[in-house]
């Protein structure tokens, strides 16, 4: 694809091998990095971008897995720029590339991004697709449980009270870091909403909730 090509050779013009190893070192060596800081990243990517044209869906969904597919980590951060950009684009036909984003190099990273900016939009637009989350939740798989906890994150008045407390209590007995995270992020954020009923919630469970999820999820209670 020309696109990979073209940013392939802008990329390796501006890598900077010392901050590669760097970039790699914080996420625990899981991936090689080119170098490149965001904003340098974000620069290369817009000429690319101008260049590049999306006639559908089919056409996007191929763009991202090809950029997904590539090793440097800078790739995948490049798919979820350009997710971005085509958002308006997306439909529950692209729920299965997410999938597939969630499922492969995954960490915290873009799952982060994917889950809320992506999954969170689709499921709100399109109700049906919370069958979906339900399965989610349940899949063997951490991340995507992380990423069905998190598809509320920014849905503020909107957000769905019975499932993101049901979410958090079928997931509130795990000992992994991230779905512990997970659920502090996603109380705490609803706090912002309606701290009542997520203090009650922390005090009905918090002999099952892990320390992190409480200290998470009360930051912005008072008298907690």
């Amino acid at each position: 694809m020309q696109m990979i090509k073209d940013l392939e050779k802008l990329f390796k013009t501006a890598a900077d091998p010392e901050i590669a190893v760097k970039q790699s070192a914080y996420m625990r060596n899981l991936f090689p990095y080119l170098g490149l800081t965001k904003p340098q990243r974000e620069i290369l990517e817009k000429e690319i971008f101008k260049k590049t044209e999306v006639q559908n869906l089919a056409t996007l969904q191929k763009i991202l897995l090809d950029l997904w597919k590539q090793e440097p980590r800078e790739f995948q951060y490049t798919a979820l720029c350009f997710a971005q950009k085509h958002r308006k684009m997306l439909t529950p036909e692209i729920m299965p590339t997410l999938e597939t984003m969630i499922r492969n190099k995954s960490w915290w990273d873009t799952v982060d991004t994917i889950a809320p900016n992506f999954v969170g939009h689709l499921v709100k637009t399109h109700p049906e697709l919370s069958r979906v989350m339900d399965q989610w939740i349940e899949d063997p798989y951490l991340w995507i449980r992380r990423a069905a906890l998190l598809h509320q994150l920014r849905w503020k008045k909107e957000t769905d009270e019975e499932k993101l407390f049901g979410m958090c209590q079928k997931t509130m007995h795990e000992k992994d870091f991230f779905i512990r995270k997970a659920i502090g992020w996603v109380l705490r954020e609803y706090s912002k909403t309606n701290p009542k009923a997520v203090k009650k919630f922390i005090i009905l469970h918090q002999i099952r909730l892990s320390n992190l999820s409480i200290r998470e999820g009360s930051k912005y209670l008072d008298n907690f």
